[in-house]
């Protein structure tokens, strides 16, 4: 399940307002895809669009040396987009890995994960 937050910010304050708040918490951001510059690049255009992705290294490492599998999610990613004047977060809810991959031992790190989604978005709604 995806969960979905509309920001009360702007577009690119809000994407600020999350890189800032990651780095603040040590998360490292490995990407940001701005899908917006990428249409403009061959021709086209659209609303603003960008995904982030983060995450832990040691994190992730306990996650996928449980089940290799989950590497397919990992990083995590998140959504931000606009539609007229209004920006939203999107992301898929992380405790949903822990049955999907049959995580055991170290499912502490996903909940953990979906605390961080919780303050991002609390950070900009």
């Amino acid at each position: 399940m995806f969960i979905k937050t509309k920001s009360r910010y702007g577009f690119q304050e809000t994407v600020k307002i999350i890189k800032d708040f990651l780095k603040e918490k040590d998360v490292d951001v490995f990407a940001e895809i701005d899908h917006r510059r990428n249409a403009i690049k061959v021709g086209m255009d659209m609303q603003n669009e960008t995904v982030l992705i983060f995450g832990s290294p040691s994190g992730g490492t306990l996650l996928m040396e449980e089940n290799p599998e989950i590497g397919i999610e990992l990083p995590a990613k998140l959504l931000v987009y606009s539609t007229n004047d209004d920006v939203y977060l999107l992301y898929k809810n992380p405790e949903e890995l822990i049955d999907t991959y049959k995580i055991r031992d170290y499912k502490e790190v996903l909940k953990k994960l979906k605390v961080l989604f919780d303050n991002i978005t609390n950070a900009v709604s």
